[in-house]
């Protein structure tokens, strides 16, 4: 078996655990391959001719985007899982494959380079943010900033905005700064939050005020079991041979703090070191290691 499929096993099984209770979209199984990409996913077709953001009219998106909060303050209420993605911060590193495969596939059903193909561009951030009723909403920062994926324009403007038609009206998508894609309702519900005519995400903000919002890879979601009512994560990167997997746990069980401390206690066995912190109901636990034993990072369970 090759490094990297072996690499692809260990982060799915690590990857899979933490987010079976999250139902995956089926957005991202409409972005066809198309152009080519290097080994970095990246969208190497230099001579793609396509029109700008500006070639489509009405009012574009523009808004902080630059965390899983940023997303969030966009987003309408009742989100109960989400994950934000900056790609440009992981590349190069080990974070990379974890990030634009791994992370991205679990999600959506994709992986970076399908985006990357489909946009004729690359794909420099991401937000999705799901509900219960499985619907969801995708966000994408993109670079070049071009409109060279098929589409057609809506008969009707949103609220100033104009719709662009994918997957023969099964998505719209919205121009700017990220773009906003997903179904006719999700997008509208966000572009409303966007214009301040309703209540954006409440959900996780006694949690994320723990985190790092620098962080490349960012989850969080509302538990479904026992463990604790609210968990985040994020992985981190301190220069280039420290790795850091931070985890906030929203009101957690005794039984989740007794597998914690325990696992605290031998740590170093594995190679890894402890931080475990309570602010009341939150508990957060920062994890580190080296390069060499990101594989010990990885398999360590959180929950």
């Amino acid at each position: 078996m090759s490094p990297r499929k072996k690499d692809e096993k260990k982060y799915t099984k690590y990857v899979g655990i933490f987010l079976a209770v999250i139902m995956v979209g089926s957005i991202g199984m409409f972005f066809f391959s198309g152009g080519s990409t290097n080994n970095n996913n990246e969208q190497t077709s230099e001579n793609v001719q396509a029109a700008g953001f500006e070639s489509v009219p009405g009012k574009h998106v523009s808004i902080s985007f630059n965390s899983i909060h940023d997303g969030l303050e966009a987003t309408p209420e009742n989100v109960t899982n989400a994950m934000y993605i900056d790609f440009a911060s992981t590349k190069g590193t080990p974070l990379q494959y974890l990030a634009s495969n791994i992370y991205v596939k679990m999600y959506t059903n994709a992986n970076i380079s399908m985006y990357n193909n489909f946009y004729k561009s690359n794909v420099t951030k991401m937000y999705i943010a799901g509900y219960r009723n499985s619907s969801r909403i995708e966000m994408h920062d993109i670079n070049p900033q071009i409109v060279a994926f098929p589409y057609y324009m809506a008969p009707e403007t949103y609220k100033g905005y104009q719709p662009l038609l994918l997957n023969q009206g099964t998505y719209r998508a919205i121009i700017g700064k990220p773009i906003i894609l997903g179904d006719q309702q999700s997008v509208e519900d966000t572009i409303d939050v966007i214009e301040g005519d309703t209540n954006s995400s409440q959900n996780f903000k006694q949690i994320l005020r723990f985190a790092n919002e620098k962080a490349p890879i960012q989850q969080i979601i509302d538990v479904d079991d026992e463990s604790a009512d609210e968990y985040y994560i994020e992985w981190s990167i301190d220069g280039y041979n420290t790795f850091k997997r931070t985890s906030i746990y929203g009101s957690p069980a005794e039984s989740t703090m007794t597998k914690l401390t325990e696992r605290a206690s031998n740590a170093s066995q594995r190679g890894l070191e402890y931080n475990i912190t309570s602010y009341g109901n939150i508990t957060k636990v920062d994890i580190t290691t080296n390069s060499s034993n990101l594989g010990a990072l990885l398999e360590e369970p959180s929950r």
